[in-house]
């Protein structure tokens, strides 16, 4: 496995700030296993683990794929891959997105294959290659836009890219994919028409002489629901981090949700009838209650839409959110029967059942959004805690970057 280059020991972990997230990497390696089991032995799994792993942190979750299954990974930025690269991971990283034309030379120094749709970009590409010593010749992606409308080449104009591609010595043309707009919508037929269109793309690139790379279209929705399987790479996102696609798309048996938040008590407030909680006093007690204190709040990703509506999980009961949800801060009642202090372990959300709290898919529904936005919007300034086994592996915070055994 590939290790970060700074050799230092790990922190203690009661040293790091109270709020903290928890990343199992048993899970996302049970995760990507029965990914695995549901591919065809011949298709490679991409493990995307753009937006720094979905808020997972990035490194630590592409060396628990690549050892567990996956052959590539994927990112959206060149400054994503870039720090791939420098936590020593040297699997293919493929940019699945647009990049600006100027950022192709460094794209390339950094050994990333890039993704075209263009031939502005393509120019780019070429021209980064040919300022630079590369003993093979570099690797380009083609996406084809089939119906999401968002970045990709029309179908018209993929064979005229592929060709340009396979005629340039440097080059090698190394997929050809599409991405689904409603594959988690397991009715909707558009995701068929889809592939339809990809298929016919597919045919004039074929026609045209170009020589016919890898093919990919299925996303974590796809590989759930056996939707364009069959082809030689599936991309793996959100079900990596077993999160479901959507309610109409299970996971796998064994799967499970890699990320659990956590925090502690730092006050006991009394909180007599009628007195306010928060900002604006949109909370008022009907009855004596007690307050717990808990720093998180919207400077760390739990949203302000939260605020009255979502709860915690103190010693395995439900503790309301009261009042607003502060930049920094929440209180939560205290339910009647747990003897609370401060110092107590406050479940945020995951952890499962017997925690009490909100799952991801629950949190999403509080915020009127969606799992991706729960995970990806928690905020760098909550340590990661990357556990393996039961034991602290690794520890990501904001002064201790890349700290692990």
């Amino acid at each position: 496995m590939a290790r970060v280059r700074t050799p230092v020991a790990i922190p203690d972990v009661r040293r790091i700030r109270a709020t903290r997230a928890i990343v199992n990497l048993d899970a996302i390696e049970a995760n990507v296993r029965a990914l695995r089991t549901a591919l065809p032995n011949t298709c490679k799994l991409m493990a995307v683990v753009k937006a720094d792993g979905y808020g997972h942190g990035a490194p630590w979750i592409a060396r628990a794929a690549l050892i567990s299954g996956a052959s590539l990974l994927g990112v959206a930025t060149v400054w994503e891959g870039q720090t791939l690269r420098a936590h020593g991971i040297s699997a293919p990283i493929v940019l699945l997105g647009s990049i600006d034309a100027a950022e192709a030379e460094s794209a390339c120094q950094t050994a990333l294959e890039i993704t075209v749709a263009d031939e502005t970009l393509l120019v780019a590409v070429q021209r980064a290659v040919r300022s630079q010593a590369h003993k093979e010749p570099m690797p380009v992606h083609l996406k084809i836009d089939t119906g999401l409308r968002r970045y990709g080449a029309t179908a018209e104009a993929a064979a005229a890219l592929a060709a340009k591609i396979a005629a340039d010595p440097l080059l090698r043309l190394a997929s050809v994919f599409t991405h689904f707009a409603s594959a988690d919508e397991p009715s909707d037929p558009f995701t068929r028409e889809q592939l339809k269109e990809f298929q016919q793309a597919v045919a004039t690139i074929r026609a045209d002489g170009a020589p016919l790379p890898p093919l990919h279209t299925a996303n974590s929705a796809g590989i759930l629901t056996g939707m364009g399987t069959h082809y030689d790479i599936a991309r793996a996102g959100i079900a990596l981090y077993g999160v479901p696609p959507s309610v109409d798309v299970a996971l796998k048996p064994g799967m499970r949700p890699a990320l659990s938040v956590e925090s502690r008590i730092t006050r006991i407030i009394p909180v007599a009838p009628g007195d306010t909680v928060g900002y604006n006093r949109t909370f008022r007690a009907a009855a004596p209650m007690r307050g717990a204190l808990v720093p998180i709040g919207y400077a760390d990703g739990y949203r302000r839409a939260l605020s009255g509506r979502a709860w915690v999980g103190i010693d395995g009961r439900r503790a309301p959110v009261l009042g607003r949800v502060s930049m920094d801060q929440i209180v939560v009642e205290v339910p009647g029967e747990v003897e609370a202090t401060v110092g107590d372990v406050v479940q945020i959300f995951g952890g499962g059942e017997a925690a009490a709290a909100p799952s991801v898919v629950d949190m999403a529904e509080l915020m009127g959004s969606n799992a991706y936005e729960v995970i990806v919007g928690l905020r760098a300034r909550v340590p990661r805690v990357f556990i393996r086994n039961g034991e602290v592996v690794a520890v990501s915070d904001a002064i201790r970057i890349g700290v692990e055994k």
